[in-house]
């Protein structure tokens, strides 16, 4: 018979459920926090900013003193982080009849549901970058603007310090394809510019896409294709083998809440990472929250109850690292 699960045994009960959560944590795939830049925070709210690239060296004339260079405030993007979290009981009849499965699923449920929330968020900014807002599963307006005001995907991006503006939207929102590739490769080398209307040029080293099979064969036909060695073609490299790393966001084709969206199975995006300009400030990482001995049972239900809880903050500020496609010529 298993043994009954009382105060004589809570200690250890709490640090093997620890054990558990955090396994089960570090254990859930966090895919779209290689699109941040992740640090932790000891406040609650602040702001992001840099400073753009100075311009193109003058020429020195002789005996002239040497031309003054343009340093210009960049974007600018403020922060507040918010909670999140969860809380479950284990019973009185949990315990007196010790149901360890039913535990365990109460468990690793709740240890999947502070941080799939965080993935999900991480992925919503992407999920909703043709707009500047919206409303997530609590009812809240979610502000995805980035620093200029405008949606992370626009046609007319705009710098200060210069009047030219730049797009990281493809044209008609192809389908992933050998034209759609070329055209966003072609918006990083003519359009990403600095604050003085100068080109920059940021190297793509990733391709994003959602987890729609059709999606993501296409991307690993162009990212790993290789032709036989006996065939006619022979010794025919394809330009696009082993030059992206692939990241597939299974929550990029979702609704606010979760749901899937088959309006935005075609998405893919084409990023700069080593240039991102995403960032996720954490004020908790997830964590279990465990009763304590004296006051962790309800008199009136004689449960046990276990919280799981975490805070973070999330914002983009430049949007000249990454491009997209919403896959949709009419969207």
């Amino acid at each position: 018979m298993a043994n009954i699960i009382n105060r004589g045994n809570f200690a250890d009960l709490n640090d093997n459920l620890e054990i558990m959560w955090s396994k089960v944590y570090d254990q859930f795939e966090k895919v779209a926090g290689q699109l941040y830049n992740e640090s932790s925070t000891d406040v609650d709210t602040g702001s992001i900013s840099s400073l753009d690239s100075v311009s193109v060296a003058k020429k020195k004339r002789e005996g002239a003193d040497f031309a003054f260079l343009n340093l210009t405030q960049n974007y600018k993007k403020s922060w507040t982080t918010y909670e999140v979290g969860g809380e479950m009981k284990i019973t009185w009849n949990m315990r007196r009849y010790a149901k360890y499965d039913e535990i365990n699923r109460a468990l690793n449920g709740m240890a999947e549901s502070v941080v799939r929330r965080m993935e999900m968020d991480k992925t919503h900014r992407f999920t909703f970058a043709n707009s500047t807002s919206y409303t997530d599963l609590d009812g809240d307006t979610i502000t995805t603007t980035v620093g200029d005001g405008l949606a992370l995907f626009s046609t007319a991006h705009t710098m200060p310090g210069t009047a030219t503006t730049f797009r990281n939207r493809v044209a008609n929102n192809p389908v992933l394809s050998k034209g759609g590739l070329e055209a966003a490769e072609k918006l990083f080398a003519t359009q990403m510019i600095d604050t003085n209307g100068q080109l920059v040029f940021y190297t793509p080293d990733a391709l994003i896409t959602t987890n729609d099979p059709t999606v993501v064969n296409t991307a690993r036909q162009y990212l790993g294709s290789s032709s036989d060695p006996e065939a006619a073609h022979s010794g025919v490299i394809n330009p696009y083998s082993g030059k992206y790393r692939h990241i597939v966001l299974p929550f990029l084709s979702t609704t606010a809440a979760g749901a899937y969206d088959s309006t935005k199975a075609q998405y893919w995006f084409l990023a700069s990472l080593t240039r991102k300009d995403a960032y996720c400030k954490v004020g908790q990482a997830p964590m279990l929250i465990p009763p304590t001995e004296n006051d962790g049972k309800e008199f009136e239900t004689m449960d046990w109850k276990y919280g799981s809880f975490g805070s973070f903050a999330l914002v983009i500020t430049d949007a000249r690292w990454i491009v997209g496609s919403l896959g949709d010529a009419s969207a």
